[in-house]
Parts: C-alpha cells; structure tokens; sequence
C-alpha cells in the first residue's frame, strides 16, 4: 500500500516531534507501512537523542524486514557518530541475506574504512550468499581492506575462496600473514603447497602464522613438514610446532606425540591448559593423565580453578587418581591458598577420601571464609577417619547453619558414639535445616545406639523431636521400630501422626496396615493425605475401597491424592468412582481424574472421557485427550 505525501509529511514531522511520546507513536505507524519511503523515514530517525526511541527504530526495522531497508541503513556507514554507524552495523547483520546486496555496493565506496567494514559485516552475517562479494575485495588497493577480506574468507571457511587467496598471496606482500591464517582456518588440503612454501619465508611471523594454519588443516598430511622443522633451535618455533601438532593429534584422535622430546610436549600441554579453548584444554589435560610428574601436577593443580566447570571438574577427576604420588604437592598447595582454591584442593581430597590429608584439611575449620570451613567439614567427613571427629564437633558450633549442616552430616559419614551423642544435641538447633542434617545424619550413622535413642525420643515432650525421631526411624527401617511408630499413630500432635505413617509406609511392615487405616478420618487434612500413600503401600489392591471412602473428602488435595491412588493401583473397577470427577467444579481434579483413568485402560471410560474433550481449559482438555490416545491405542 502506498503512503501519501500529505500523510508522510505529517509522520516526519511527528518524528522530530520534542515529544517522546509523539515520535514513539509515528514509529509505530510507520512500521505497519510496506512502503520504501516510510523505511527510508524510520532509518533516516537513527539519530534521535534518545536511546528509547533508537531501541524502538530498530526493532520497527528488524520487525518489518523490508528489503529496501538494507540500501537506507548502509548509508549510515560512514556515518560521523561511531554510535549511529554500530547500530547500522547492527541492523544490516541481524537483516542477513537481504543486506548482501547493498553492503557488495559498499565494497566500490571511495572511503576504505566504509569498504573494510562492510567486508566485516558481511563476515558477520555468514553463509554461501556473502562469499563472492568478500573474494572481489582481495583486490581491493587499500591493504587493511584485504587484510580484512582475508580474515572474513576464513571465518565463512568455504574452499571455494581457497584459489583467490592464493592469487591474493602473491600480489600482496603486507597480507600474507592474514591471507596463510586464513587458508588454515578454511582447512582445505588444495592449499598445502602454499603453506609449506610460507614455511621456508625469511619472515618469521609468517612462519609462525603458517604453522599455526597447519596444526587447523585437521590432517596429518602436514604431520612430516611440521615434524622437520623441529630441527631448528629457535625455542619459539619449536613450541609452535608443537603446539599444531597437539590440536592436529587432537582433531584426528591418532598418536602422533609420543616420538617428540617429552620435555617440550608437556610444556606446550601446560600452556594449552592454561590459554587454549576448551576443547583444546579438555584434550591437553587427558594427555597429562599418563604423566605423572610434578609438572603435570602443577597444571592440574592451576586448572582446578578455571572458569569452565568442565575444565575444572576434568583436573579433579585425573588430580583425584594422582593425589597419593602428588600429596605433597597437594599439601603444599593447601598454604596460602585462596578461598576458591581452596575449596577445589578441598572436593579433590574428598574425592580421595584419603586420611594422609588429615593434617593439611584440619587448620582450615578455622578459615575465615564460612564455604571453606563447610567443605572442610564435608572433606573431613568423606574420609571418614574417627579422627576428625574432635574436628567436626568443633564445626557442629559454628556459628553460620550450613557450616553446622555439613559437620552434622559429616559425622555421620564417620560414625561412633562419640558422634552420636553430639548429631542428638543438633536436635536442638534453631534452624529446620540443621536439625534436619541432625536427624539425616543419626540415620546414616548405622549406631544401634542412634536406633534405641530415637525410640525414646518418640517419648520426649518436645513434639517436634518427636516429629524428627519418627522420621527416622522410618529412613533406618528396622522391624523393630514398627510398634513404637505404631504407638505414635495416636499422639495428640498431627505432625507426629504424619510422620509416623509416613515411615511406616517406607518399611512397608504391614503390621501397621489397620491402625494406619484408623486415621482416615483424622481431623488434620495432611494426616489424611499422609494415610493414602501409607494404605498403597501396605495394603495395594486390598485398600481400594478404603481410599475410594476419601473421594468425597472435603479438603481438595485429599481428594486430588485419592483419585491419583486409585489410578496408580491400576483396577478397572474403580472407573466408575472417578468419572463423575471428569465435570468436577475444579480444574485439578479433572486433570487428576482423566489422567487416573487413562492408568486404569477401562474403555468403559472412553464415552465419558469424549464428551469431555472439549473442556474450557486447556490443562484439562489435553489430559483428556491423551487419555482418549492411551485408551484407543489399548483397543
């Protein structure tokens, strides 16, 4: 649709209206044109003061993707303010194909810079479509222009720029270096007469540069002449040499160090770890794996803390395998470390679990930092010697929670009745957490003593200790707890009942099966969401009907769990219970009552679950359909 003159004229002037408002509207409306002049319009605005309203022109841009806008945006590229000229940058990219045109036009502009970054941008947007333009500007008259053609042409790596870059090559003395990386990076073997004849320039950054592009051609065709050039005493090179040769073993996966001098090869590892990328640094420290000397220990060490994860974790796991051979230089790593190093060597020597380390982890429960002296804790536990047990009692009074959380349940990694008698004492602890590590803790701890003080604890007269000890009484498992949690079925606290049918139901003694079944009618709403897992698992089949009794409860998520029950226990002859909840009121008992019929393969259910289908809410309509899916797919 065209735009007229009248109306154009009007949307200009509200461009450059002083009201910010006024402009944000004319953006809009001129965005909802499909007409050059209105893009022409909005681009022409790029230089608005505010930022806002510059963020709004290039989203209309970018929203309509015309493709006059291309031709407009590219004029701003000699633009004065190097921030008009970045967003211009900016919006032909994010356009892609459709700016090729326009910036291969740029590429015959009188300004150099103009044609060097429109040779950048095209880099930028990628693909089949910009290489042909990029190729023409290797003969461009300006050096930093073919330079930068170079360059592009090896980050698009296609190997149809592989002849035109050597043509390059020969006219242009001053581009070499770039024209050689950027054959490398293409990688394609028809320019290894070119490379090897850099090899031998009087130019030694041109050397270096065509050794660096043979260790990315990915073939060990280039294997003999890099191999040859280890003759050569310069130290630099050698390294080089090396250094291609590792990402060459590396992308090929075949051995081809294992002849050059051990010294040299595991320097150049070392500086891989410390300043390659990360595939590079994952490859240079499995290589290390096989060295077991103090070198490669020191970079192991070093690449604990890198910032990939990856990186981190891979040092760990090989440091872990070498930490008895290393333990001095692990110990010696310990002093003066910082709090993030500290924590690595920390998880490291846990992973060991390796009580040499006793002495060197000890001093840091007193680090000021509160992570290091929780995974001093945690460290201390894992290697479980009852040693450290004076350690981590001191820990348990930490004053920070977590610290206290980790030292609970190191001891009971460790164990003993020393630990114990201080995990009951965390029972006491003011934050839910702690106590919870506490009562975890007694649980792993195994002490036939732990067993017989959480029965009493079912007695004591804090309910919530006795909250704590029902859980984990059911975590042990032992039949001998059953009728002291039993017993708790009655207690006057629902916190108390909730727990112990819970643990019943974990040691699944059917023992308890009738005196949980009294609780269905518990007054707290929770005690009876609590019994529904209990019966299932004590009683399965055999308590259907009981849990069918709490369909017609009056809390919601009792009802919820009893339909979500009755359709794990997988019994047709419960359909028809739930298929009045399918027009249920609520939206989540629908849901639950669709997808328990669907367990349940009744095609009696069918018919109702149809008429259904077209529920008002989306949740429930698509349960239902996948229930009608399951169903059909059964019959």
């Amino acid at each position: 649709m065209g735009i007229e003159n009248k109306n154009l004229k009007t949307l200009l002037e509200r461009l450059y209206s002083d009201d910010c408002f006024d402009r944000e509207e004319a953006i809009a409306e001129l965005k909802e044109i499909d007409d050059p002049q209105a893009v022409a319009a909005l681009v022409m605005t790029l230089e608005d003061p505010d930022k806002g309203i510059r963020e709004s022109i290039a989203e209309a841009i970018i929203e309509g993707r015309s493709p006059a806008a291309p031709a407009f945006l590219a004029q701003y590229l000699d633009h004065d303010d190097i921030a008009v000229r970045n967003l211009a940058a900016e919006l032909l990219t994010k356009l892609g194909s459709l700016s090729i045109e326009a910036l291969s036009e740029k590429l015959s502009d009188d300004d150099h810079d103009v044609r060097k970054f429109a040779v950048d941008i095209l880099g930028m947007i990628g693909g089949t479509a910009a290489v042909e333009p990029v190729i023409r500007a290797l003969d461009d008259d300006n050096m930093n222009v073919v330079c930068s053609a170079a360059e592009t042409l090896g980050l698009l790596g296609d190997p149809q720029a592989v002849e035109p870059l050597q043509e390059a090559y020969r006219r242009n003395t001053d581009a070499r270096a770039a024209i050689i990386e950027a054959v490398g990076r293409i990688g394609d073997l028809s320019a290894l007469n070119l490379l090897t004849e850099a090899l031998a320039a009087d130019d030694p950054v041109l050397v270096l540069t065509a050794i660096e592009a043979m260790g990315n051609m990915k073939s060990r065709k280039v294997e003999l002449y890099l191999k040859k050039l280890l003759k050569n005493e310069d130290n630099i090179l050698q390294e080089a040499v090396v250094n291609a040769l590792i990402k060459i073993e590396h992308d090929t996966d075949q051995a081809i160090l294992d002849d050059l001098p051990l010294p040299l090869v595991q320097h150049c590892l070392a500086k891989a770890v410390g300043t390659g990328d990360r595939e590079t640094k994952m490859f240079a420290l499995e290589k290390l794996r096989s060295w077991d000397t103090p070198a490669a220990v020191s970079v192991l060490l070093e690449a604990l803390t890198d910032a990939d994860e990856d990186v981190a974790l891979k040092a760990k796991e090989i440091l872990t395998v070498a930490a008895t051979s290393a333990s001095d230089q692990i110990s010696e790593a310990f002093r003066d470390a910082s709090p993030t190093t500290a924590c690595k060597l920390l998880d490291t020597v846990a992973a060991t679990g390796n009580s040499r380390f006793v002495p060197d982890v000890t001093p840091l429960a007193e680090h000021q930092d509160e992570e290091v002296r929780e995974r001093t804790a945690i460290t201390l536990g894992k290697i479980g010697d009852y040693s450290v047990l004076e350690t981590l009692t001191k820990l348990a009074t930490d004053p920070v929670g977590h610290v206290r959380s980790a030292a609970y349940k190191a001891m009971g990694w460790v164990g003993g009745e020393e630990a114990v008698e201080v995990l009951f004492g965390g029972l006491e602890d003011q934050y839910p957490d702690v106590r919870q590590a506490a009562v975890v803790a007694l649980v792993l701890s195994g002490d036939r003593r732990a067993i017989t003080r959480l029965k009493e604890e079912l007695r004591h007269e804090n309910p919530q200790r006795q909250e704590m000890a029902a859980q984990a009484l059911g975590w042990i498992g032992e039949t001998e707890v059953v009728e002291p949690l039993i017993n708790a079925l009655n207690h006057p606290e629902w916190e108390v009942r909730k727990s112990a049918l819970e643990s019943l139901g974990r040691i699944r003694d059917k023992t308890g099966l009738e005196p949980a079944k009294v609780l269905i009618s518990d007054e707290e709403p929770q005690v009876r969401q609590a019994v529904i897992d209990t019966l299932v698992a004590l009683g399965g089949e055999a308590v259907m009907n009981d849990i069918a009794y709490l369909l017609e409860d009056a809390d919601l998520w009792v009802r919820f769990r009893a339909i979500d029950a009755l359709g794990r226990l997988g019994q047709a002859d419960v359909s028809e219970k739930l298929v009045p909840f399918l027009t249920d009121q609520n939206d989540i008992l629908r849901v639950a009552a669709a997808k328990a019929l669907a367990r349940l393969n009744d095609q009696r259910a069918l018919p109702f679950l149809k008429s259904s289908v077209h529920d008002k809410n989306p949740d429930v309509a698509a349960a239902v359909s996948e229930a009608i899916n399951k169903l059909e797919m059964v019959s």
